[in-house]
């Protein structure tokens, strides 16, 4: 008997032993998650409300990232995952673009297939990883923007990466290729959505082979990708929002420029960026001229998180489509915690400070405007910097807006 029971407890020894090596990889997510908390709770100059929006990005960043892993990590069958919604935003994005990834292996080929729909930009870009993998930005290798995208009669197109170089729509691969990685751009959110697209490998692979269960050792395998992942890419994003609280300007807007292509930019999109800082009291105003872009936006984001400000519920953001031109035919924003009465209208949910992004993509003539005008003023003299007949935004219709807005939100990502 006691030899028996020597026995059984051996036994149940290596069946702990056994279930703690099939949930390692579990485990290891676990730890990245309390890592990145870490990371967030050791930013400095951090409210309460601060950590609240933190915690808010950690889930979406978690969400994204088991998404990315679990649903993309076939790479004889990929798929497009979408990168970002109203719950998981990163990296200073805009909400007009729709952002899809899907992960390749870089010496292999695909094939695309897709719509090229009723958005007004769309580009293709092949990467060495999304900005935060491995901890850099990832190197663009090649890039298919709307204007070369060949479609049939309907909008319809194949794209074809990898492989040898052939005509029509192709784009090169390579040993660092990793990731395919598309933005489709929209002006009017009520009209415009994305277009779905598919992928699949072509060629002799696994692919064609019957597809398996994964083992125990590849999912646990999968539980360590994601928790690498998701602790590279926050602690590039904090390193990176840090790095540019000490180099951006404050309340200040340069002539827009090309983005440097190792950037992350999108590639031909004109750019300007700062810092903004407007207490309860005060707004800041920023002036410009129209331009022949057939897309422009201004973006705010979280101080600390770099990802947008609750955009869905609140008017963070505004493109050239949801803005308004004075009667002198110059827009004019307004960037405040308050309601100034005022059509366009940034709103920072209380934010004090934070980044401001603009963008103009696909200009059809001439140049981008030049320096922006920028001017913080008291909040009661906003009305003082807008022609005399600028139509003033009551409750009422402020309520309208941010319904519409809310709701077209939801459609996006239905």
């Amino acid at each position: 008997m006691g030899n028996d029971r020597g026995i059984n407890v051996q036994a149940q020894n290596d069946i702990e032993a056994a279930r703690g090596t099939l949930t390692a990889g579990y485990e290891s997510f676990l730890g990245a998650a309390r890592e990145v908390e870490a990371i967030i709770r050791a930013r400095p100059d951090t409210t309460d409300l601060d950590l609240a929006d933190g915690y808010l990005y950690l889930a979406g960043m978690w969400n994204f990232h088991l998404e990315r892993v679990f649903k993309g990590y076939d790479l004889d069958r990929p798929c497009f995952v979408r990168d970002m919604d109203q719950i998981r935003t990163w990296g200073l994005p805009t909400p007009d673009h729709h952002y899809f990834s899907a992960q390749i292996d870089g010496m292999g080929e695909y094939r695309i297939i897709g719509n090229r729909g009723n958005t007004v930009d769309y580009c293709f870009e092949i990467l060495s990883g999304l900005a935060g993998d491995d901890g850099v930005v990832g190197d663009r290798i090649d890039a298919l923007e709307t204007g070369r995208l060949q479609t049939d009669a309907d909008g319809r197109f194949e794209l074809f990466v990898g492989g040898s170089p052939r005509s029509g729509n192709w784009m090169k691969a390579g040993a660092k290729a990793r990731t395919v990685f598309v933005r489709q751009t929209v002006n009017d959110w009520t009209r415009e959505q994305p277009t779905p697209m598919l992928i699949e490998r072509l060629g002799e692979g696994r692919a064609k082979l019957p597809f398996r269960r994964p083992s125990p050792d590849e999912v646990q395998a999968l539980f360590v990708q994601a928790a690498t992942e998701l602790v590279h890419q926050v602690r590039f994003m904090n390193d990176f929002s840090l790095n540019w609280a000490q180099i951006l300007p404050l309340n200040e807007l340069q002539a827009p420029a090309v983005g440097p292509a190792d950037a992350g930019y999108f590639p031909g999109q004109f750019n300007t960026k700062c810092r903004f800082k407007v207490h309860a009291d005060q707004a800041l105003i920023i002036t410009m001229e129209p331009s022949t872009a057939l897309y422009q936006s201004l973006a705010l984001a979280h101080p600390h998180w770099f990802n947008s400000i609750h955009y869905r519920n609140v008017q963070s953001s505004l493109n050239a489509t949801q803005s308004r031109v004075s009667s002198d035919g110059l827009f004019r924003f307004v960037i405040s915690p308050k309601d100034p009465g005022v059509y366009n209208w940034l709103d920072t949910a209380g934010l004090e400070s934070g980044f401001l992004f603009v963008r103009l993509q696909r200009l059809v003539s001439g140049r981008p405007p030049k320096k922006l005008d920028t001017k913080l003023v008291p909040f009661t003299a906003v009305r003082d910097e807008f022609p005399a007949d600028e139509q003033r935004v009551d409750q009422e219709t402020r309520f309208a807006i941010q319904r519409i807005r809310r709701l077209s939100a939801d459609k996006r990502y239905a």
